[in-house]
């Protein structure tokens, strides 16, 4: 028997902070990805409309686009709601040089669905000041 057993020494779970990944369980990477691409489009009109008027049309624009693909799995689905989500503004891209600069910055996260070790934007926004 060991005598020198220590339980917070030797069963120390908790020397690692998984918060953080909690959020993630039971997503696919498909999905995950295309939340966050939505979250970086949704902060930086959020941040920025009130500079930049032109967004405010952006913004009218992203909450009216709706994808309708029923029976698709999530490793489709997802890569063609970005896609279509992309397809959607990028007329607004010709009106303002930041809605050019939010789809390009997009356009670099979407470019994951096709390969996941591809390094997205690495900002929190999809416009730098």
């Amino acid at each position: 028997m060991r005598d020198d057993f220590d339980y917070d020494d030797d069963f120390a779970y908790n020397d690692f902070d998984d918060e953080d990944e909690d959020d993630d369980f039971g997503m696919t990477f498909e999905e995950d990805l295309y939340l966050m691409i939505r979250e970086k489009l949704r902060d930086t009109i959020q941040e920025y409309k009130a500079q930049y008027p032109a967004l405010k049309k952006l913004e009218s624009a992203v909450s009216a686009f709706k994808v309708n693909a029923k029976n698709t799995d999530d490793s489709k689905f997802y890569p063609l709601a970005a896609k279509l989500l992309s397809e959607h503004i990028k007329p607004l891209t010709q009106d303002s040089e930041e809605v050019q600069e939010i789809y390009d910055n997009m356009q670099t996260d979407i470019a994951r669905f096709k390969n996941q070790r591809a390094h997205g934007y690495e900002g929190e926004l999809y416009l730098t000041d």
